[in-house]
């Protein structure tokens, strides 16, 4: 009987020191990403903040403003403690991913992905900041499958108080003074290969389009200063003033171009070594080659399929009882506004608004979209297409069709912007207004000009 009673005990003993082991925090530099998991994403305080320079959200308000969806195209501050550090490049990146909370510890972490040191500056050493650091981060938030994080780009505003110099990178030249090609790779050769502390220009001719990244609409080339060799990389590089492509075909071999980001050597696993100039870096300007003016060339593309696509919301009239007019439905791919809410039709006007492209050196424009709606009023005065050069003053456009209102077919439209072909800067908007007695729904998708 005593052995059965001691056989008992001794599994009851095993069993709870299983148990217990469950119960042993992972050491305090232990990110949960090392772990196998992210981390973990519940928020222990209060949301506070509205994530401006004065205000900035705290990591609470931050995760609900990523959960709401809207304005994530849209730079905000946030301000937290870092908890771990999963890594410092002090080498060719120059930028570090951590995680903060709003009280250092575990719970409700928000992921600090890739980004810069104090001031926007790269990182030169590992031990710029540590666990405990109380810091106010400045960049993008995004929800990206399924980890709420500051997005590539973000660099620290503030480092236990202290604020940093400048908020832009370090221009290294200017565009009247761009680099030649080989003069862009000598700097690089003299730098050891690392990025250069700061952005510059290079002028030189497109020798090959390599291949579109269509999650990023970016184009990978490269440039030369007789357009043949192969000798400077531009990886994943955008267009015009940052303007996304919406196809390979967007650039030609042979344009001439001056493009503007960081400059560095690349080595990959095999050991090959490539001159390159880092991604989210953008054309400044570009001529044609001797093929003639890039007629189909696209200077805006916004889907809005999963984002905002650099595209703002401007309220003109926003009444009580409404908190947005705008939204992203990124679940179905389309900007979305409406003033009916709880039976109520509210008097509102608001402004879908794009970022600034440029029309430069084009003599025809046109602008194209996929629209659609219901409960109209009288359609072209309750939804109408505008465009400025200078985002204050709107004038209207002639929209070439309209939806019936019956149905929620989306229809396609154009309107003829040659008007503005050759202007350095032109917006587009799609203005939405609504009454008491007529408050519709129009939905938007596909914006393309070129």
């Amino acid at each position: 009987m005593k052995k059965i009673i001691y056989s008992m005990m001794a599994l009851a003993m095993t069993a709870f020191a299983f148990t217990s082991c469950e119960d042993v925090p992972m050491p305090y530099n232990m990110t949960f990403e090392d772990n196998g998991t992210t981390p973990n994403p519940g928020a222990a305080a209060e949301p506070k903040g509205t994530g401006t320079e004065a205000d900035p959200f705290n990591v609470a308000a931050a995760m609900n403003y990523i959960t709401a969806g809207e304005n994530l195209d849209k730079e905000v501050y946030v301000a937290g403690t870092i908890v771990s550090i999963k890594e410092v490049d002090d080498g060719n990146y120059g930028n570090a991913t951590y995680y903060i909370s709003d009280d250092g510890k575990s719970t409700g972490q928000l992921t600090v992905y890739r980004g810069y040191a104090l001031g926007n500056k790269h990182f030169t050493s590992k031990d710029q900041i540590k666990a405990g650091d109380k810091v106010v981060v400045y960049g993008k938030l995004v929800n990206f499958n399924g980890t709420k994080e500051f997005t590539q780009g973000n660099y620290i505003y503030s480092l236990n108080g202290e604020k940093g110099g400048s908020e832009t990178a370090a221009e290294l030249n200017t565009e009247a003074t761009a680099w030649t090609v080989a003069q862009a790779i000598q700097k690089i050769k003299d730098n050891g290969g690392k990025a250069l502390a700061g952005e510059a220009y290079v002028k030189g001719i497109i020798s090959e389009v390599a291949s579109y990244n269509a999650d990023y609409k970016s184009i990978t080339y490269y440039i030369s200063d007789n357009g043949t060799d192969k000798a400077l990389q531009i990886y994943s590089g955008k267009g015009k003033d940052g303007a996304d492509f919406a196809a390979k075909e967007d650039l030609k071999a042979g344009q001439t171009v001056v493009v503007k980001g960081i400059l560095k050597a690349y080595t990959n696993k095999a050991g090959e070594t490539t001159m390159e100039m880092d991604k989210s870096s953008k054309i400044i300007s570009i001529t044609a080659g001797a093929a003639g003016e890039q007629t189909g060339s696209v200077v805006l593309s916004a889907t809005f399929a999963t984002t905002m696509d650099n595209f703002t919301i401007a309220d003109v009239t926003l009444p009580e009882g409404l908190t947005f007019i705008w939204k992203l439905d990124a679940a179905k791919g389309y900007m979305k506004a409406s003033a009916f809410k709880d039976n109520i039709k509210y008097a509102t006007q608001s402004r879908l608004v794009s970022p600034a492209f440029s029309l430069a050196g084009k003599s025809t424009a046109t602008l194209s979209f996929q629209h659609t709606g219901k409960h109209f009023g009288t359609v072209a005065n309750d939804y109408k297409v505008q465009v400025s050069t200078d985002g204050t003053t709107w004038t209207d456009l002639t929209v070439s069709s309209y939806p019936d209102g019956s149905s929620w077919n989306f229809v396609d439209a154009t309107c003829d912007l040659s008007a503005y072909a050759g202007k350095p800067t032109v917006y587009i908007a799609f203005l939405y207004t609504s009454s008491a007695d007529a408050a519709g729904t129009w939905e938007v998708k596909n914006v393309t000009v070129k």
